[in-house]
């Protein structure tokens, strides 16, 4: 690609590892990893003469000026070429904690999809003031010493350099990141704080680059990035959720599915836009924003352990960024939905065969709050099987804390009278619970393949439920 030096992959460093790279064993999903640096020219936009960045998304940008850059990707791929799908989930990396966190999962090695994590911010390289130590210059100056970002104003450029770099188009590169295999989609991906510049970069980059094949943005609360922050310097979160939601524009002419959960949707609410031939929105009730699963989380534990990462003390018995909340964590997994959505949006993108249109959270009121039902689970919704089967209480939020004190949400268990007043035996339990897995493989948020470990997940809760 014009203008973009390309080196690796990376062999050198202090460390035996690139920074984030998974701590579980890719070898044994198939699958390795390679890091590359790429450095150039990077731009940054501003909005074009006489427009606004208004609340439908459809803005019109200019390029306003360029700075040098250097960064990185982290290439996961599987081994075998034969086994590559033609899929690569470019991954905005999220610099929330301060540092790099990856969204890779186990699930997501079950297809032959590459995933490739983007170094696109700032904090990422620097870190913050106070733990610069976490940001990758600092933390290996060997393997990382050279990089250099110019302000998170360039980021939305450095996304698309590395989309074209793994694209399809990229042409014969004297260093391939992606070693030769056939691409055939580059779908951008990004959770959280990474889905609000996604967000910015769908509405207002996407459309002058035409780098992504789709997009699968996730946990968003529904606010975009600006373009105008000064050189040098990161975006400041509190300013992002000062502005109002904004709608993903509705003319992209790629499949974009949004994925949420109860934890952004009053937030979300007001940027709500109706499903569409090419957009999407999920939402999940009963579901936290940071609510992987006990396996993932402790994949990405593992990962920060590895790496001398720690994020602050959270939630009893969590391990969540969480400040201070006594609360139970939700322990509601929404993984398998990503899993449906990553299938339902490469079949939109190569075949047209469009995902099901879901009903969304139940909101009324001014402000719009979540309507809730007898056991003070949310209304509306994809419908978790904990909520269609419910033993507890479960929330997006942690009642009377702040925002970042609720991301991993709550849960109140009922009490033992409750559930065997609800189920009066094990069996009953089980059987309304597996009936409630296979509503949800035909309505098309679960997969199939997910469904038999998934009841016996609930088969593992019901002993627990009723012992012997």
């Amino acid at each position: 690609m014009r203008g973009v030096t390309v080196t690796g992959p990376v062999t050198t460093g202090a460390r035996p590892n690139a920074f984030a790279e998974p701590a579980f064993d890719l070898a044994e999903y198939g699958y390795l990893s390679q890091e590359f640096l790429f450095g150039g020219q990077a731009t940054a936009y501003a909005p074009a003469d006489g427009t606004e960045l208004g609340t439908d998304g459809r803005w019109t940008l200019r390029p306003d000026r360029t700075e040098p850059f250097k960064t990185r990707l982290l290439v996961m791929r599987p081994s075998d070429p034969a086994k590559f799908s033609g899929t690569v989930w470019l991954s905005w990396v999220n610099v929330t904690a301060g540092f790099e966190i990856g969204d890779i999962t186990r699930a997501s090695l079950r297809d032959g999809d590459a995933i490739v994590y983007v170094s696109a911010q700032k904090i990422g390289l620097d870190g913050v003031p106070g733990a610069e130590g976490n940001g990758l210059r600092a933390w290996d100056p060997e393997r990382y010493g050279t990089l250099t970002h110019p302000g998170d104003a360039f980021s939305f450029d450095i996304f698309t350099k590395a989309a074209l770099l793994v694209g399809r188009d990229r042409g014969d590169l004297p260093v391939d990141p992606m070693s030769g295999l056939d691409v055939r989609r580059v779908f951008g991906t990004g959770a959280s704080q990474s889905a609000i510049r996604l967000t910015a970069y769908l509405n207002g980059v996407q459309p002058l680059a035409n780098a992504l094949d789709g997009a699968l943005p996730v946990a968003s609360f529904g606010h975009a990035a600006s373009f105008d922050t000064p050189t040098g310097q990161t975006e400041n979160v509190d300013a992002v959720f000062g502005r109002p939601p904004v709608r993903i524009r509705d003319d992209l002419g790629i499949p974009v599915i949004l994925v949420t959960t109860e934890t952004e949707a009053e937030s979300l609410y007001p940027a709500r836009q109706p499903d569409s031939d090419t957009s999407r929105t999920w939402e999940i009730a009963g579901a936290a924003h940071a609510g992987a699963g006990a396996g993932s989380i402790g994949d990405v534990i593992a990962t920060l352990t590895r790496d001398g990462l720690t994020l602050p003390t959270g939630a009893s018995g969590s391990t969540s960024g969480a400040v201070g909340t006594p609360t139970q964590p939700n322990s509601v997994d929404w993984l398998p939905v990503m899993s449906a959505a990553r299938q339902h949006l490469t079949a939109w993108s190569r075949d047209g065969a469009a995902p099901p249109k879901l009903p969304l959270i139940t909101l009324k009121g001014d402000p719009p709050q979540i309507q809730r039902d007898q056991h003070g689970n949310a209304l509306g919704g994809i419908r978790m099987p904990e909520l269609e089967v419910p033993i507890a209480t479960y929330s997006g939020s942690v009642e009377g804390a702040d925002l970042r004190a609720s991301l991993f949400g709550s849960m109140r268990p009922f009490p033992a009278d409750q559930v065997h007043a609800l189920y009066p035996s094990r069996q009953d339990y089980l059987t309304a619970y597996n009936n409630a897995v296979d509503r949800a493989v035909n309505a098309g948020y679960f997969l199939d393949r997910d469904a038999e470990t998934i009841k016996a997940t609930a088969a593992t809760t019901a002993d627990q439920l009723f012992p012997q």
